[in-house]
């Protein structure tokens, strides 16, 4: 599933992709309030929660569930929802699909007061709804219950904490419902075809590597490129990969003008501004890189396990491989949480149906599928997960990638107005107007203040 779709600027000028997300989903657009809205709500928690509209012991509990996907994601999740109930005679569950714009969709009815129990939570617009006091806190819910945080990945955990103030700290306002670590997904076929070897499924290829490898890959006719060795950058697991920071460690500042922060990103430019070797925002007006991967116009793609069902169906075989990096794993990984809204009436029915999918049986389903990473790591190094006998050859490298990439930088911060405004001035860098370095130097005294006023909490 296309979770987080999230707001990606790769090498074209602004190809705003999110994030993911990123999971998945074709609904996680951005679409963030301008400050963070604190509210009383957000301190809310089980043993406080107002039950004087509960009905007696004995009858059906109605509560709503919200999410979107494909028609084979929602087909899973009527599945699982219906042996819910089977396990909750007296829940009711009535599943609320939105195939697309679901965040704007979300943000009107969060808006009206009337959202429903239980909702999908793109990583990029958690921190924005839980300053705003719309999710129930359930560290208690969750100590509570039979779910196994010890063996579920951290960094699909710590995005859903918050103490007031960041992101990443404090109480769990979500279980992950997965996570969606980024890879480098190839066409073995063009690697022999031009017997070019194959990337390391164990050790990423380095900067120098990569150029390397899609220099050799790519095809010209003259001025004209045929075939291109790497799909556009998704340029922030370059930075990390690169030793790169986004934010000082008390996230008060902006650091992508330091130098290994902006040589990743000139680097990412220059795969298509200079070397070629990469699709610019002309070439891809005709055919996007998906298709042009899906068509055996592109060898390598950055993707996620959410594309696994899709590329299952192709003619020609594939692999996935490790980020390229200077130095060791490095990325960012996606994610969609599973929230309880806090005005829920019925918060510990909503509960169950969270623990439901967000636990091994919910897990297990979406897994069988292929486009989800189990969010408990014992599954997801076994069978069900790695499904051996199918594409890709190396499923490992998800898991890998998911001990090792860290949350996207838009989940830093509750307010993350920063990134929105980087988003709208990277065009002068991926059209060569700027150098990185100097692009980055001149936004760092309005990113600090944007991040400033973003998030006083922060600040106090």
């Amino acid at each position: 599933m296309k979770q987080w779709k999230r707001s990606l600027m790769v090498i074209a000028p602004l190809l705003l992709l999110i994030s993911g997300v990123i999971g998945c989903g074709n609904g996680a657009t951005k679409e963030r309030s301008s400050a963070p809205v604190p509210s009383s709500s957000s301190s809310q928690s089980p043993a406080n929660i107002d039950t004087s509209s509960k009905p007696p012991a004995g009858e059906q509990v109605a509560i709503k569930f919200a999410g979107w996907g494909d028609p084979s994601e929602k087909q899973v999740f009527t599945k699982l929802i219906k042996s819910f109930e089977e396990k909750y005679p007296d829940i009711k569950v009535n599943y609320l699909h939105i195939p697309a714009d679901y965040v704007g969709k979300m943000n009107t009815i969060l808006a009206g007061g009337d959202a429903p129990d239980v909702f999908y939570v793109p990583d990029g617009d958690f921190g924005r709804w839980v300053s705003q006091g719309l999710l129930l806190p359930m560290e208690k819910y969750v100590k509570a219950s039979q779910i196994d945080t010890a063996d579920m990945w951290e960094s699909s955990l710590v995005r859903y904490r918050y103490d007031g103030a960041v992101v990443g700290k404090g109480e769990l306002y979500a279980l992950p419902k997965d996570i969606g670590p980024t890879v480098l997904f190839y066409n073995k076929d063009i690697f022999q075809k031009m017997n070019v070897p194959f990337p390391s499924a164990d050790t990423p290829m380095t900067f120098d590597q990569l150029l390397d490898t899609a220099q050799k890959l790519t095809v010209r006719n003259g001025d004209k490129v045929t075939q291109y060795g790497m799909g556009p950058i998704w340029w922030e697991g370059f930075v990390l990969g690169n030793g790169g920071k986004f934010l000082s460690d008390d996230r008060k500042q902006f650091l992508l003008n330091g130098k290994e922060a902006t040589d990743a990103l000139q680097f990412a430019a220059d795969l298509s501004l200079k070397h070629k070797v990469v699709p610019d925002s002309r070439a891809l007006q005709a055919m996007n890189d998906g298709q042009m991967f899906e068509t055996g116009k592109l060898a390598m793609i950055i993707q996620g396990r959410w594309m696994v069902p899709t590329y299952r169906k192709l003619k020609f075989d594939w692999d996935v491989a490790p980020l390229p990096a200077n130095g060791k794993w490095a990325g960012w990984s996606g994610s969609v949480g599973l929230s309880i809204y806090s005005k829920s009436k019925n918060a510990d029915a909503a509960y169950k149906l969270v623990e439901f999918l967000g636990g091994p049986e919910g897990q297990k389903e979406q897994s069988v599928m292929g486009f989800a990473i189990p969010s408990f790591k014992s599954m997801a190094n076994s069978d069900v997960f790695l499904q051996p006998g199918q594409k890709p050859e190396h499923a490992s490298v998800f898991l890998k990638a998911a001990e090792n990439e860290i949350p996207g930088p838009w989940t830093n911060l509750p307010n993350a107005k920063w990134w929105d405004l980087l988003g709208q001035n990277l065009s002068d860098m991926w059209s060569g107007k700027k150098s990185a370095v100097d692009l980055m130097n001149e936004l760092k005294p309005k990113m600090d203040q944007t991040i400033k006023e973003g998030n006083p909490a922060l600040f106090k």
